[in-house]
Parts: C-alpha cells; sequence; structure tokens
C-alpha cells in the first residue's frame, strides 16, 4: 500500500515536471491574471500598443498621409470611423501609426539608456576606489543638468544640422536616463558584491570580467526589468510633450503632435481630434504601470512576501 502511494507520489512529480513549455506558460499565465487582474489589464494594453506599433500598416485602413480633401473635420463614419482631421486624414490610422513613435521611442530609450547605465555602474560599483569616485563626480553633474533644458538643446541642434529628429529624440531620452539608472545599478552591484557565491568565485582566480558578467550581473537582471518597466511610461510622456511642444519629428504621426495642431485649434468643431490622442496616451501610460507595478510585486525578492 505505502509502496503504491509512493510510486502514486512519483508519478505526480514526473508528470508535472514533464508538462510542456505551452503548459507551464499557460498556467503561470493563469496564476498571474487570477492573483493580479490589474497587471493583466496593463499587460493586455502593453501588447496590443505593441502590435498596432508594429503592424500598423496591416491593421491601419488608410495610409497615414492620404488625404480625403472632400471630407476635413468629418466625425465618426462607416469610412472613417474616428473621423478626419483638418485636411481629411484618417484619425484612427494616424493613431495607429502614432503608436509606432511611442513604442520606439520608449524601448529604444531603455534599450540605449540601460546598456551604458549598467556598464558605468558595474564598473563603478565593482572596482570601487579612485574609479568610483571619478565617476561618481561625473554622475553627480550629469544629474544636476535640468533635463528639459537639455532635451530641447538637443533637439535644437539637430533641428539647425538638418540631423534625423527621431534618432536625435530617442538618443536625448537615453542620455538623460543613463546617470540616474547607473546610480541605481550601482546600488545593486555593491549589495550583490559581498554574497558567499561572488567571494567564492574571486577566491577561486576568476577574472573581474567573468565575476562581473556571469556572477553579479544575472543576480541584478530582475530588477533591472522591474525599472526598465517604470522608466516606460515616463519615456512616452517626455516624447508626446515634446512633440506637442512642436520638437518632434515632420511628418511622422505623434499622439502629442496631434494635440498640439489640429486637437487645440478644431476642438470644438471636432473634439476627437484632442480626445483620441488624449485616451491613447493615457492607456498606454496605465498600461504600462499596472504592468511594471505587478512585475516588481513578482521579481522583487523584498515584495514576495510582503503583499
Amino acid at each position: 500500500m505505502a509502496g503504491s502511494r509512493a510510486v502514486g507520489a512519483l508519478g505526480e512529480r514526473a508528470s508535472v515536471s514533464d508538462r510542456s513549455f505551452f503548459e507551464r506558460t499557460y498556467i503561470g499565465t493563469w496564476n498571474f491574471i487570477r492573483q493580479r487582474p490589474l497587471g493583466a489589464i496593463g499587460g493586455v494594453l502593453v501588447v496590443g500598443f505593441l502590435v498596432l506599433a508594429i503592424f500598423a500598416p496591416l491593421i491601419a485602413p488608410y495610409n497615414y498621409r492620404q488625404i480625403d480633401i472632400q471630407h476635413p473635420l468629418e466625425g465618426p463614419t462607416a469610412a472613417h470611423r474616428l473621423g478626419t482631421d483638418a485636411i481629411g486624414r484618417d484619425i484612427l490610422s494616424r493613431l495607429i501609426y502614432g503608436a509606432r513613435l511611442s513604442m520606439l521611442m520608449g524601448f529604444g530609450a531603455v534599450a540605449i539608456s540601460k546598456t551604458f547605465s549598467i556598464t558605468i555602474g558595474l564598473t563603478s560599483a565593482y572596482l570601487g576606489g579612485w574609479v568610483d569616485t571619478i565617476i561618481q563626480r561625473f554622475v553627480d553633474a550629469w544629474i544636476a543638468m535640468p533635463g528639459l533644458v537639455v532635451l530641447i538643446t538637443i533637439l535644437g541642434i539637430a533641428r539647425r544640422t538638418s540631423t534625423n529628429l527621431a534618432v536625435a529624440m530617442l538618443v536625448a531620452l537615453a542620455l538623460l536616463r543613463i546617470a540616474p539608472q547607473s546610480r541605481v545599478i550601482r546600488s545593486l552591484v555593491l549589495d550583490v558584491r559581498g554574497r558567499p557565491y561572488v567571494e567564492a568565485a574571486h577566491a577561486s582566480g576568476a577574472s573581474t570580467l567573468r565575476i562581473m558578467l556571469r556572477h553579479v550581473l544575472p543576480n541584478i537582471l530582475p530588477l533591472l526589468l522591474i525599472t526598465a518597466t517604470v522608466e516606460l511610461p515616463g519615456i512616452i510622456l517626455s516624447e508626446a510633450s515634446l512633440s506637442f511642444l512642436g520638437f518632434g519629428p515632420a511628418g511622422t504621426p505623434s499622439w502629442g503632435q496631434m494635440l498640439s495642431t489640429d486637437g487645440r485649434q478644431y476642438f470644438r468643431v471636432q473634439p476627437g481630434l484632442a480626445v483620441y490622442p488624449g485616451v491613447a496616451i493615457a492607456f498606454t501610460v496605465f498600461g504600462f504601470n499596472m504592468f511594471g507595478d505587478s512585475l516588481r510585486d513578482l521579481l522583487d525578492p523584498r515584495l514576495r512576501g510582503s503583499r
């Protein structure tokens, strides 16, 4: 009897371990939805906007440049689900293409800033001494610079030198986040550096580079993912603000630009020109915030037992 129970228990464990990747993914996703419904809603919004950005040419009913001069400032119709702007362009199509610029700026700026901030923070914290002192003084000066002034200066120079404004905006948004993120990464590395497995690797004769890449960096990656999801909404808002002020790339649909041009001028005639891009910005920021907050609860070991 006892032997049959043991065999049954072993069989049950084996069946759990033998589950396919898709089964484990399904179970994990369902548990995430059940335990964190707001995070799941945020994740759906994030995935939805990413799909719009990637497949915009296939999803949008019209090209964002296409003009219908016979139907300017028109309300929602069968041909134009959300109406048209002042020169007859389809609002829905421009909203869909506008997601491209927001997602590009968000994920692109995070990728660039994370690459440099990881290098700076990891080097500063692990090497320490005079290297850490010099790097941190540069970081202090970097953080002290007013962000909006730096952004406008870089974009103003790019406009005068005929540089691609989208590239200039991407670089500017990334530059502003390198210094503060390197400070966060430095504190994480300082915490990991003194742990037994790092000291054991050092005692075994492993090189500094190997210890940093094989033992330190993998153990802070979950927290880096959390900080990335927290950064994304701020970058999207910054891009919308700069486009609203007229510093966005010309000819490329942007939610901030849609708010600034026709949205302000023709709000009484066609309120959708301001309402729709505003709602798109709000839902994008809400989605990333809720999803990022749930990821933080899930991945941060300091919070797992507190909620």
